[in-house]
């Protein structure tokens, strides 16, 4: 059995429809900090999921997220799903089921456990734990967002949830966990409504390290990102980009005034707060945007690389761009944050290598997640796309896994999987949206990220979520398997199983 070890600074995050996260979400893996993969988070109920190990049996396991799950009379409570790893990978066999009972009667309502999931080890006992997103029902009016802590230990995550303190009232429920400012304890980093009155001092606010079990932090601090435009910043993801071990922020927003803009900012961390290096642009000089955020080094200099997820591809502002059927963008990191040596590549299905052709609405650069899922040491990039029709079947989804290398990320060697691919369980049918979520998890400890899927629009709606292996030659359907709210004893109607992952 892999000796336990604690966790780094920087939490490995996947989004998921499970543990947020599909709603899924692993847990976070021990990994060195230049090379940890990060994910970005969203306001909405099927964000993101991430990997760890919640128990401390040093096996990462894997968050499920299913933000539509009635509890009692109260629709929408939401619901997480944890698979606990062992040398045999995840099972539904080892589980726990987290609802939050306790919520139910309280004013006002608090809907959507299971979103935005997160994981980290806030309170430095070497035990990951887990965040996540939820929703307030209007008060005055207004709809506020809050963040809660399932508290990680020997024998898992706690029953009943702590509310995180801090958290300003008009925070869009987009956040992000590492550390920040150098002081070797993971941050809470949120970003906020440009209206809130709360926040206009500033866009973001900080909440530092370590946190108390109480879910009182060791104090705040706001910041501000290019406060001429006002924007909504919907999208987060920290990872080291400059190689300092300090992790810096990837901040996705849409501005106010124009509904379909999308542009990607760069805040490198450090213990004097954030330096804004501006936002990003492609090669010939043209603003990077996109739906999802992920960080990590895929090609193994010591640099995080920022991987963009342009899912969209109907808006005004991409007519220029090479992003038809959606596409990913990589940026990749230097010691002053963006590389001078490498510029930003553009891959979508009409790339050398890229399986398909890119077709209008596929939504390439969905539901992204990196990880090692051959054991090479070069991090890897899954990508749903959700909207990928085939054998006459509309958005019936796949998911495809790109390979990171010494030339950064590359086609060679991808791998793709949808319902019709031998060996995975279920039909392929009209509307699935197979791939809407992802995470990369190493549930058996071999160093080696398996594949889970989550696909919160199976069933109508219900949800579920699938489990691939890998090898030394990467992900693998063989013995793949799929669960759903059933499985976990939830209630099924309108569940999203899987529309968000932790890990």
């Amino acid at each position: 059995m892999p000796s336990r070890s604690r966790r780094t600074v920087l939490s490995r995050r996947r989004r998921l429809g499970l543990a947020t996260g599909v709603a899924l979400v692993a847990g976070a893996l021990a990994v060195p900090a230049v090379n940890a993969a990060t994910e970005a988070t969203t306001a909405a109920p099927s964000s993101k999921r991430l990997h760890d190990d919640f128990n401390g049996d040093g096996y990462p396991d894997v968050a499920i997220g299913a933000p539509g799950t009635a509890l009692g009379k109260q629709p929408k409570a939401g619901a997480v799903s944890v698979l606990y790893g062992s040398a045999s990978g995840l099972s539904t066999s080892r589980k726990q089921v987290l609802t939050w009972s306790s919520r139910t009667g309280v004013a006002p309502a608090r809907t959507e456990y299971g979103s935005g999931l997160q994981s980290a080890d806030l309170d430095r006992d070497g035990y990951a734990d887990l965040l996540s997103s939820m929703r307030s029902s209007p008060v005055s009016g207004y709809e506020g967002r809050f963040v809660v802590v399932n508290w990680g230990g020997p024998k898992g995550l706690s029953a009943e949830p702590t509310v995180l303190q801090g958290i300003p009232a008009t925070s869009l429920g987009a956040f992000a966990v590492a550390d920040v400012d150098g002081d070797k304890n993971p941050d809470v980093t949120m970003m906020g409504d440009p209206y809130g009155d709360d926040l206009s001092e500033g866009d973001g606010s900080v909440l530092r390290g370590p946190f108390t079990r109480g879910g009182d932090s060791a104090g705040s601090r706001r910041f501000t990102v290019d406060p001429d435009d006002m924007s909504f910043f919907r999208l987060i993801a920290a990872g080291d980009v400059t190689g300092d071990g300090i992790a810096d922020l990837a901040v996705g927003s849409t501005s106010t005034e124009e509904s379909d803009s999308r542009v990607v900012s760069l805040l490198v961390g450090g213990p004097g707060g954030f330096t804004d290096k501006g936002v990003l642009k492609d090669g010939q000089g043209r603003i990077i945007g996109g739906e999802d955020i992920e960080i990590g080094d895929l090609n193994k200099d010591g640099y995080g690389d920022i991987v963009v997820g342009h899912s969209g591809d109907s808006y005004d502002s991409d007519v220029e761009l090479p992003t038809k059927g959606g596409a990913l963008i990589v940026v990749y990191g230097g010691p002053g944050g963006v590389s001078t040596t490498r510029k930003p590549v553009w891959i979508n299905q009409d790339s050398p290598g890229v399986p398909g052709a890119g077709e209008y609405h596929d939504g390439m650069g969905s539901g992204l997640s990196i990880g090692d899922t051959n054991g090479d040491g070069y991090l890897d990039v899954a990508t749903g796309l959700p909207g990928e029709d085939f054998d006459g079947l509309t958005d019936a989804g796949t998911v495809l896994v790109l390979r990171g290398s010494a030339s950064g990320l590359t086609a060679s060697g991808h791998k793709s999987f949808g319902q019709n691919t031998a060996g995975v369980p279920g039909t392929a049918e009209k509307a699935d949206r197979f791939g809407a979520e992802t995470a990369l998890v190493d549930g058996n400890g071999d160093k080696k990220d398996g594949l889970v899927v989550g696909d919160a629009a199976e069933n109508a709606g219900n949800g579920s979520a699938w489990v691939f292996s890998a090898t030394s030659t990467g992900v693998t359907a063989s013995g793949s398997f799929s669960f759903g709210p059933a499985t976990m004893g939830l209630p099924a109607t309108g569940a999203l199983f899987g529309a968000s992952t932790a890990d």
